[in-house]
């Protein structure tokens, strides 16, 4: 993958650098790869700036001074943690998508159809049925 096509893939990145939007960008991501811990952390990131806005709108913003001035110091917090974090994960998505093959989830198939042909001695298969109905009935003793 060329550098355009890892730029294009990480514009997200940018709304991390802006106030009052730092968030959607790791919600946009998460909804994309369907991610929910990364939804829960661009929410994580926008609600300090919710409070600030929703505390601003209610009463006013010279009236209640220390109380804005906490959420906005907390906010510009979330947001630097966030443009470091937005960083970091753009770095790592990069790198999965230069190796998919690597990540890649790979299927297999167990062929147990075969094994049973081949093993014909139904003593053993109902010896390992019978150990797996005691260990259930021993886990089921230590629960109760």
């Amino acid at each position: 993958m060329n550098a355009i096509e890892k730029i294009k893939k990480s514009w997200w990145v940018i709304l991390s650098f802006l106030m009052y939007l730092n968030g959607f960008g790791f919600i946009y991501i998460g909804a994309k790869h369907n991610n929910k811990n990364w939804i829960l952390e661009g929410i994580m990131y926008e609600v300090p700036w919710f409070l600030y806005l929703l505390i601003s709108f209610i009463y006013g913003l010279p009236v209640n001074l220390n109380l804005t001035g906490t959420a906005v110091l907390i906010s510009l917090l979330l947001m630097f943690v966030s443009i470091v974090r937005s960083i970091w994960v753009a770095v790592k998505l990069c790198d999965v998508y230069d190796n998919q093959e690597k990540y890649q989830i790979q299927t297999t198939v167990l062929k147990n159809h075969n094994i049973a042909k081949d093993n014909n001695n139904t003593k053993s298969n109902f010896g390992c049925c019978l150990c797996l109905i005691i260990i259930f009935i021993v886990f089921m003793i230590i629960v109760l």
